[in-house]
């Protein structure tokens, strides 16, 4: 399950690099693909909690593939 890997892609949230956002975006878009509800309410719950502007660069990136993203 997904869940397993939030102890390492949390931290990297609000990680100002380019590579590692783009590195947690697309692992959650890979993750969306068999949970997309999952990654929905995960970016939702990020962008509360740090809605900083890699933090939305990530969960835009992660929901790209998603007809509703959160």
């Amino acid at each position: 399950p997904p869940e397993i890997a939030l102890p390492v892609l949390g931290p990297l949230r609000s990680v100002a690099a380019g590579s590692v956002q783009d590195s947690v975006a697309n692992w959650l878009n890979d993750a969306a693909k068999s949970r997309p509800d999952w990654v929905r309410a995960l970016c939702a719950r990020w962008l509360r909690e740090s809605p900083l502007p890699a933090t939305r660069r990530i969960c835009a990136r992660a929901q790209r593939s998603l007809k509703n993203p959160a």
